[in-house]
This record gives C-alpha cells, sequence and structure tokens, in this order.
C-alpha cells in the first residue's frame, strides 16, 4: 500500500484493521480506489438521469459505463495479490450489478447478454482452440457451478486423489454468488484447464460447452447432482412457461453436448435422461453404474463419524431419534424459494420425547422459515446455519426422512428407512414443474398434506412402515447403487 492508500485505510477501517490488511499482503493502490470512487458516480449518474426522465441518455450510458466499469474491475481482481483484496473486488462488482439489475433492469439485461454472447460465443471456443494443441496432461477437473465441491465430486475426487494417478483440479464458477462478469471469467480460467485434461467432471448443466467441440482425449462424465429425478427438467420444461428456459435458448446453448458418459442410477431412469437431455440412450453414454456419491451409505465407519460430528455439536440429541427434513425448493433456481407449510411446533408437542427434527432446505434457498426459538437446539436443529454435517452426513445417520420433490428420496431408499412424502401443494406443483413419474403412484411411502398426517404416520411407524415397498423401489430405480459405484466410475476413465 502506498503511504495514501494507508492513511485512507486507516480513516475508513481504523489501525488495526490497517495493520491486518498490511500484514496479509493487502495492497490496495491509487487505481483501485479510483475504481471504487468510478462505481458510485456511475450509479449517482445513472440515477440522476432516470430521474430526469431522459430513457435514451440513460440507456447509453448505464450500458457503456457500466460495461467498462465491471470489466475494469476484472483486470483488478486479476491483479491482486491477496485473498483480501479479491474478495473486496469480487464483492464490488456483485453490488454493482445488483444495483443495475434491481433499478435499471433493461440495461442490465442488455448488458448480460452481450457479456455472455462474447464469453460463450467468441472467448471460450478461442482460448480452447489454442490451448488444446498442447499435450492431454494426467489430471481431472471437477467442475461446479457453485461454489464448493457437489457431494458426488466431493466423494470421487477424494478416492482419485488418494489414488494418486492423475491431478485432481477443482473450478467453482461461483454462479450467482459474484457477478456474472466474474463468473465468464472463472470460466475462461476453466476452459483453459479444459484443453489439457485427461477428464473433466460436470455435477449439473451448464452451457459453458456449447460452442464448441471437446478434444476425443478428453472426457466429459456428467455425474448429475442427484440420485433421480421426479420433477422434470432440461428439454423436458421447454414448454412450461413457468419454469425452465425457451426451445430457441436451449437449442441456441445446448447444455448437454460433448457428453461422454451419464452416471445413472439404474437403468429404470435412464429414459428421463434421455427426455431431459434429448440424447438417445442408443449413443451409448448413459451408463446405469451407480452415483458415486451413494458409496458412504454402505460404510460403518462413515456413519460412526457422521454420528459423532452430530453429539459433538449437539450433545442433548444423544438417546433421541432423528428426523431429517430435506425438501426441494419452490419457483425458478434464481428466485428459489424454501417451504413454508411445516408445523415444527405441532410436531415438537406430538413427538419430542423420542425425536428431534433436523432441518436441511435446498442450498438455493437464501431465505428460510424460522425455527420458533424455544424450540432451536433443542426439538429443531438448522443443518443449514451451522454446518456440522453434509446431505450425505445427514441422510446417513438419519431415522426417518421428510422430503417432498427432492431426489433425496432416491437416495435414502438406500438405506431401506422409512420415507415420509410432504406433497402439500402437488397440483400447484406438478401444474408448474411437471413429473417424470405418477408421483402418487411411485413414491414408497405415504405421501401427505398436512403436519397432522405426518405425525400420525411417525407416532405408528412400526406398524404403518412398509419395508417391502421401500425395497421394491430401491431394486428397480437405484440398484446400480450398491457401495462399489466410484470404482466404476473411476474406470470410466480408462475405457
Amino acid at each position: 500500500m502506498d503511504i495514501k492508500a494507508i492513511l485512507r485505510n486507516i480513516k475508513n477501517k481504523g489501525l488495526i484493521e490497517t495493520l491486518k490488511l498490511a500484514q496479509n499482503g493487502v495492497r490496495y493502490d491509487r487505481e483501485y480506489f479510483a475504481w471504487k470512487k468510478r462505481g458510485n458516480a456511475c450509479r449517482a449518474e445513472a440515477d440522476r438521469l432516470v430521474a430526469e426522465g431522459d430513457e435514451e441518455a440513460f440507456e447509453e450510458y448505464a450500458f457503456r459505463e457500466f460495461s467498462d466499469m465491471m470489466h475494469q474491475g476484472i483486470e483488478l481482481l486479476e491483479a491482486a495479490v491477496s485473498r483480501q483484496e479479491k474478495k473486496d473486488i469480487s464483492e464490488i462488482l456483485k453490488k454493482q450489478e445488483d444495483f443495475m439489475k434491481a433499478k435499471h433492469k433493461q440495461a442490465f439485461m442488455k448488458y448480460k447478454s452481450q457479456l455472455k454472447i462474447d464469453c460463450v460465443k467468441r472467448d471460450l471456443p478461442a482460448i480452447y482452440a489454442a490451448e488444446s494443441v498442447n499435450p492431454v496432461e494426467d489430471k481431472v477437473i471437477f467442475m461446479e457451478n457453485g461454489d464448493s465441491p457437489s457431494p458426488t465430486g466431493y466423494q470421487l475426487s477424494k478416492v482419485i486423489q488418494e489414488q494418486g494417478k492423475y491431478q485432481v483440479v477443482y473450478r467453482g464458477m461461483h454462479v450467482r454468488k459474484v457477478a456474472d462478469i466474474e463468473y465468464y471469467h472463472n470460466a475462461r480460467k476453466f476452459v483453459k484447464d479444459l484443453a489439457t485434461a485427461k477428464a473433466v467432471f460436470l455435477s449439473t448443466a451448464n452451457d459453458l460447452l456449447s460452442q464448441f467441440d471437446v478434444r476425443p482425449e478428453t472426457k466429459v462424465i456428467q455425474l448429475w447432482h442427484g440420485v433421480g429425478m421426479f420433477k422434470k427438467v432440461g428439454f423436458s420444461t421447454v414448454d412450461n412457461k413457468n419454469f425452465g428456459k425457451g426451445a430457441k435458448e436451449r437449442a441456441e446453448y445446448d447444455q448437454y453436448r460433448n457428453y461422454t458418459y451419464v452416471t445413472v442410477a439404474g437403468e429404470e431412469q435412464i429414459w428421463t435422461f434421455e427426455d431431459a437431455f434429448r440424447i438417445p440412450r442408443e449413443t451409448g453414454i448413459y451408463r446405469p453404474i451407480g452415483i458415486a456419491r451413494t458409496d458412504v451409505f454402505f460404510s460403518e465407519d462413515y456413519y460412526n463419524e457422521q454420528m459423532e460430528l452430530l453429539y459433538e455439536a449437539y450433545p442433548q440429541i444423544k438417546g433421541k431419534k432423528l428426523i431429517l427434513y430435506a425438501p426441494t425448493f419452490r419457483g425458478a433456481v434464481a428466485k428459489a424459494k424454501a417451504p413454508d407449510a411445516l408445523d415444527i411446533r405441532a410436531m415438537a408437542e406430538a413427538l419430542s420425547d423420542e425425536y428431534v427434527l433436523l432441518i436441511k432446505h435446498h442450498g438455493l434457498c437464501k431465505e428460510r422459515p424460522p425455527i420458533p426459538e424455544d424450540l432451536q437446539n433443542v426439538f429443531a436443529f438448522d443443518m443449514n446455519t451451522v454446518k456440522v454435517l453434509t446431505i450425505e452426513g445427514l441422510l446417513a445417520v438419519a431415522d426417518v426422512l421428510i422430503t417432498d420433490y427432492s431426489s433425496v428420496g432416491f437416495e435414502f431408499a438406500i438405506r431401506e428407512k422409512p420415507i415420509v412424502f410432504f406433497a402439500y401443494d402437488i397440483e400447484d406443483y406438478i401444474d408448474k414443474r411437471g413429473m417424470y413419474y405418477d408421483y402418487e403412484d411411485i413414491t414408497p411411502g405415504p405421501v401427505c398434506k398436512t403436519t397432522e398426517e405426518i405425525n400420525d404416520f411417525i407416532l405408528n411407524i412400526d406398524e404403518r412402515f412398509d419395508i417391502e415397498e421401500v425395497k421394491a423401489f430401491r431394486e428397480k430405480y437405484v440398484d446400480a447403487c450398491d457401495g462399489h459405484a466410484i470404482e466404476r466410475t473411476i474406470a470410466l476413465l480408462e475405457e
């Protein structure tokens, strides 16, 4: 930091915080502060033009100035030398983008569309073409749309690292957590890595590979993020006005291009992926070899480790049976809402003598229904806020699962434990999202619409639970998940 930056930080952050920044190698310079000031001025000028009603001048200014300011931020981000600097620049980029999205949506959408065209259609194919002339290396990439490894990716990468044959590279795109321009900046780095990789493992769909062909020496393996699909996704939703992308965008940015293999939990489920990806099974890409994340359910050591972690965090639950409530989200992905129909107090009154409730909402849900204060960490435990266990850990230790249309229903069936399906909004959900199966026909457990029905089933679980129904479901839909999916998935690298 230069002397002016030091004085500015002392004024804004205080002496102690400035010393910490200096020790961590933070070197905010004149260019950084000028850029930050420019962002403030950009927002103020955009507001002024809107207030004056000069739409044409605003549109031109907002698009030009905002776009230029964001690109300058990426240059600063690339030059940053410390984690703190990167974090601060990233936060400013996101703040600027959120401002434009909220207040000047038309200009923002124009900018966003151009950004995608420039990156996905122009830069990524060019980067890949330039880098793929180099030889393939003994490395595999785990690319995630989010900011942390998916459960399947984590379990698989851990074993590959232990085996030591391949270098493991993790690339998180941080979608929706960072500004779009930073997301595409991350994408450029990923594609450069991809060009010389033995394989890339994906856990969800994205359109970054939609505009170029991946070299035949590199395998693109879609692990998928769920063990099964109740609700429709991908091309299955193109005619759905409430969810998913339109047919034109699906065709223009084919998210499922370049797949070498898709791992599937069982033969029966292949048709759902055919419908979602619009790739016929005759291509041979679908491999019903099980899902890597489920191997842990066959490990007693894993179960004991997870229980130990849970008891260490919450010793008060010892001696209680564990109910896991793990629903999916409602609405569009970008505006995901958590369901709020479960009456936690009614559950506590009926079940707290024998059970506790672990609540794990979908990770996309930014806001979640509150737990009554007097029941927090007494009967009901928020597994989103305090991340003691992953979803796999929670599924491994739970005695009963309450879910809805989430793929965890397929996953938990592997353990042959009771599942309750809380489908209070089933008619509305099916109308808006669509299902691959007749929901009430295939669900291996009671379909409840009220908390009272759930309580009644659990209170009489010894008489009501039909283990044969769960076993039949497991054998039909997830029969390939037998504890050896990881080794079969790794074997795909050598085919």
